[in-house]
């Protein structure tokens, strides 16, 4: 946000030399106020004298009550930040204590305290990655393990947070080791019994299926209609009698009063009406099917077609996804049932055959109005299983926010149906959303809770092993990346192409002789059939990973062969696009491996979709430990560095990467043209701030030039905002204008993101004075919080800038906190400067990092330049010296960015 939070000047030696209670215990008591019987907060402090044990009991009130300033200025005066900040944790004021955490030195203590304050605050996936970073350091910190057990409490990760108060139990210690053994009983217990409710009721209409003498389970039915209702359609195509069948209906009438309709008794008549003198044996080899063990479902396919048992058929075509199948044929089966559940589980298999033909923009909409229509009629678990499959397909095309909104809506909508099930499904899903994102702790902890969920499952700790080793390698920690994927190996050897990327990463970081054979059977395992075009990309792009590391020549020829694979789909695939963007990495990092060096900016600005200059240009390109930059002096010589060294994950500043010779040989350019491939392009650092420099992006528009509009400057300032974010107006500075050139101002509750998207269609210039801010559920970049519209939507979003033309070609002033901000690791850029390039805007100022109010000026100033003549790059770097020469502590200015 657009404003800074001073600290409180707390060195008063008046109160102090005017007498501190001489009681060490009197002075601890109003400090931490360790005389209550009850301690005032729930979490854990790492200060020994605010840690005592004592029973929690929530407050009535959650105001903040004063800290004695006596004793502040004691604690000031001794230097105790630590102490400071834990006597505003208690006294309920967080965030004054975050200020002062914020200047204690760094240990575990430190992290665990932070964490403190963000859980209060409601923070808890910062707190969860500041006591995942406390625990790694020191595994059996006790607070730091209290307090991850109430993070995970509270986003309901029941099992794993049961677990961890566990360990604290484990440590004995008075009163904490009591509470957390309550505290682990009663989540588990609650967690238990709705577990054991949800298996029984599955495991007795499961049965139904394979065993036509297994009792009706009417009662459990109605407990739970949605999973009863999942597998009735089994049990009557299974049964081998039409007395069977018959003995199905009263479970076919509770169900079809708990969801509406006689869809599943009149289904029941039907087939009890069939000639089982034919079906009989068709029956019975469908139950094979259901459990798994039928040696040719495509032989067992093509006889039913020939049949006239179409529920049968329908059945197996959507049990057997790797039996081809035309769509015409599904719609046809389809019509011929007047049952809503299985109207959806049509779509959703329709849905799935669009996928694999490469048209994932219909298949997502033929999804969306499938959930709608099963919302319409009320299908409960039959919604769950879209939300999660739409959360796959947002994940699957990096649209993280969707995939997270998706599978947090299932979750809670799986709780109250009481599909506990369905409950680890969408965790899972989170886990996955969290871990594309490289938010690790979260990623993590979503992973575990599914894992605990499912003791036992070969298939689930495979899958979540393999995941934990992916998000490890993202951390750069192959050792311990290896050794997650053992034991996603070791009830199940398959790793997928999850696995089969991370070995190719291993086999260059961490060899081992075997690592070649297993990718190589990873990717043969790759259907046509079953994996959609930009999966099979993928498969081509792990394969030329592999190769270029031991033969470049033949491994440069794959990942051509990747990139032109992925051509045809980068408009609707996102696997696809991932491949091409990584395909030109590895390009450019081998060939700075090779001392090729001269390759490496036209192969980035291939990437990009720009012309490569020949001179004054910096590109740059890394994958995951090794870089690769290459400098273009002012005669075109050619300089470059390959480094393979790298042993933390990217920063956010890039201050260093490159090296000095190398600045040294930009500094005689007047401008440096930066070409930097994701996700290098969204961070500062990367050149000095005393040099003229810009990321060069490229459009995404393929439509040709718009004719020049008249002058428009647009303004967007005084917003009005929801009041529930709490966002001061921001006005906006005075600019020298010709007469002609009046600007049209949004304001007030006006400038609203459809106004705002209308007005700037037809801008010439474009400022921003708002509020940037970042919410997952609305996007993956940051947003520009707007006055709301009719429907509350409020977020002018990366995404929505794309989807319109800027027809002026607009210079774009981003005077919003973070605009150029994107989460850590993206294989794609997707940042609110890029989206307005790509939709025709010539510059854009952007900042990565939270600034002043009185950011107004600088801005101001650096137009004022562009106006008299300067190039952008040159306005900027020229305000950046004068701003820090008047004041070197606004750091901020060095991490505002130029895009042309």
């Amino acid at each position: 946000m657009r404003f800074w939070y001073p600290l409180p000047l707390l060195v008063l030696a008046a109160f102090v030399l005017s007498g501190a209670d001489p009681t060490a215990d009197r002075v601890t008591q109003r400090v931490w106020l360790t005389a209550s019987p009850t301690r005032p907060i729930e979490p854990r402090l790492s200060v020994a004298q605010a840690d005592g044990y004592r029973p929690y009991v929530p407050a009535r009130t959650q105001e903040a009550t004063p800290v004695p300033l006596r004793e502040l200025a004691r604690l000031e005066a001794l230097g105790d930040r630590a102490g400071i900040a834990a006597s505003y944790l208690v006294h309920g004021d967080p965030q004054q204590a975050l200020a002062h955490l914020h200047h204690a030195s760094a240990s575990p203590g430190r992290e665990c305290d932070r964490a403190a304050a963000a859980f209060l605050l409601q923070r808890y996936d910062d707190a969860l990655t500041l006591l995942d970073g406390a625990l790694d350091a020191q595994p059996r910190h006790p607070q730091a393990l209290w307090n991850r057990a109430l993070v995970l409490r509270e986003l309901g990760l029941t099992m794993l947070a049961a677990a961890t108060f566990d360990e604290v139990a484990a440590l004995g210690e008075p009163g904490w080791s009591t509470e957390a053994q309550e505290q682990a009983h009663v989540l588990r217990a609650s967690e238990q019994e709705r577990a054991t409710l949800w298996r029984s009721t599955r495991d007795a209409v499961d049965a139904l299926a394979s065993d036509s003498d297994a009792p009706i389970p009417v009662e459990a039915a109605r407990r739970l209609p949605g999973t009863a209702r999942a597998h009735f359609y089994d049990a009557v195509r299974g049964a081998p009698t039409a007395a069977r069948v018959r003995a199905l209906l009263p479970l076919a009438e509770v169900l079809d009063r708990a969801f509406g309709g006689t869809a599943l008794a009149d289904y029941t008549r039907r087939v009890a009406a069939r000639d089982f003198k034919r079906r009989a044996p068709l029956a019975l080899e469908y139950v094979r099917l259901v459990r798994r063990n039928h040696a040719d479902p495509a032989a067992f396919i093509q006889r039913l077609r020939a049949s006239g048992e179409e529920d049968l058929r329908l059945g197996a075509l959507l049990l057997s996804p790797s039996v081809p199948r035309a769509a015409s044929e599904v719609e046809e089966l389809a019509r011929r049932w007047d049952d809503p559940w299985v109207g959806v589980l049509v779509q959703e298999e329709l849905a799935r055959l669009e996928d694999l033909a490469g048209q994932s923009w219909r298949a997502g909409q033929r999804l969306r109005d499938a959930l709608r229509t099963c919302r319409e009629r009320e299908l409960g678990l039959r919604c769950l299983d879209l939300q999660r499959r739409m959360s796959f397909n947002a994940t699957s095309a990096n649209r993280l926010a969707e995939a997270e909104e998706l599978a947090r809506s299932a979750w809670r909508d799986a709780r109250m149906l009481g599909e506990w099930g369905q409950e680890g499904f969408a965790i899972r899903a989170l886990g996955q959303a969290a871990r594309y994102q490289f938010r690790v702790a979260p990623a993590r902890a979503y992973l575990d809770e599914f894992l605990q969920r499912s003791p036992g499952d070969c298939d689930a700790r495979n899958y979540v092993h393999r995941n934990l080793a992916s998000l490890e390698l993202m951390r750069l920690r192959p050792e311990e990346a290896r050794h997650a994927l053992d034991e996603a190996q070791e009830c199940n050897p398959s790793v997928g192409l999850v696995g089969a990327w991370i070995l190719a990463d291993l086999s260059r970081m961490a060899p081992r002789p075997t690592d070649e054979e297993v990718v190589r059977r990873e990717l043969a395992q790759v259907n046509p059939v079953l994996d959609a075009p930009g999966r099979r990309v993928l498969a081509t792009l792990i394969a030329a990973r592999l190769v270029v590391e031991l033969n470049r020549e033949e491994g440069q020829a794959l990942l051509r062969k990747a990139i032109a694979e992925a051509e045809p789909w980068l408009a609707t695939d996102a696997d696809a696009r991932d491949a091409r963007a990584v395909a030109y990495k590895s390009l450019a990092v081998s060939a700075g491996k090779a001392g090729a060096f001269d390759e490496v900016p036209a192969l980035v600005a291939e990437q990009l979709g720009v012309t490569a200059p020949e001179r004054c240009v910096l590109a740059a390109a890394m994958e995951a430990e090794r870089t690769v930059v290459v400098a273009l002096g002012p005669s075109g010589e050619v300089r470059g560095y390959h480094d393979a060294s790298r042993r933390e994950p990217l920063g956010d500043d890039l201050s260093g990467e490159v090296p000095r010779e190398l600045v040294a040989l930009l500094r005689r350019c007047p401008q440096v043209d930066v070409l930097a491939a994701p996700p290098l392009d969204s961070r500062a650092g990367l050149l000095p701030p005393d040099l003229a420099w810009r990321y060069r992006v490229g459009s995404a528009s393929s439509l040709p030039p718009a004719p020049p509009l008249p002058p428009l400057h647009v303004v967007v300032s005084n917003v009005e905002t929801p009041q529930s974010l709490r966002l001061a107006r921001l006005p906006s500075w005075q600019s020298p204008l010709a007469p002609q050139d009046q600007p049209l101002e949004l304001t007030g509750m006006q400038a609203t993101p459809s106004r705002v998207l209308k007005a700037m269609e037809r801008a010439t210039d474009i400022e921003f004075h708002a509020h940037g801010m970042v919410d997952r559920s609305l996007s993956d970049a940051t947003v520009i919080a707007l006055a709301p519209e009719y429907d509350g939507r409020f977020a002018l979003t990366a995404e929505e800038i794309r989807g319109v033309r800027l027809e002026g070609a607009p210079m774009v002033l981003l005077g919003a906190c973070s605009a150029a901000r994107l989460p850590s690791l993206l294989h794609q850029t997707s940042s609110l400067p890029q989206a307005f390039i790509g939709s025709g805007a010539r510059a854009v100022f952007a900042a990565t990092v939270d600034i002043p109010n009185s950011a107004g000026r600088f801005f101001q100033a650096v137009r004022e330049r562009i106006q008299a003549g300067a190039l952008p790059a040159q306005a900027l770097r020229e305000e950046r010296q004068r701003k820090l020469r008047e004041d070197p502590s606004a750091y901020w200015v060095s991490r505002v960015l130029l895009y042309e």
